[in-house]
């Protein structure tokens, strides 16, 4: 099993993927899955198309505007990765009395409850 990824409906007026020329610039949301992958799950112009439809030849940015949040008191945060192009999982591995330490999420976590929002801007 896969993390899915959607576009979420644009608001009124503007919409960048349809005027010629532009960046394609949107918010995507990431829901993971019932097993996280080592290193995250794999996000780019790949995904892109397959998700939009489009042709992009590039990312040019991706910035995390959202969490992984759930319905739980559990909170992740999202990182997207520019050199694995990838998008992760961290939390912290508190102790009382210690240091806290920023850690990504242990392979096979259960993420399928958690969401994730990027901004994405393409060409």
């Amino acid at each position: 099993m896969a993390a899915s990824f959607a576009t979420r409906a644009p608001g009124e007026g503007f919409n960048a993927w349809k005027v010629p020329g532009s960046y394609f610039d949107a918010i995507v949301q990431v829901t993971g899955d019932s097993s996280y992958p080592t290193g995250g799950y794999a996000f780019g112009a790949t995904q892109l198309n397959t998700l939009t439809g489009g042709a992009f030849s590039m990312i040019e940015s991706v910035e995390v505007v959202g969490p992984w949040a759930s319905s739980t008191p559990t909170l992740f945060s999202a990182y997207y990765n520019v050199s694995t192009g990838k998008v992760q999982a961290f939390g912290t591995g508190a102790t009382a009395g210690a240091a806290v330490a920023y850690l990504e999420v242990t392979a096979a976590t259960n993420l399928s409850t958690f969401t994730c929002s990027l901004r994405v801007r393409a060409h």
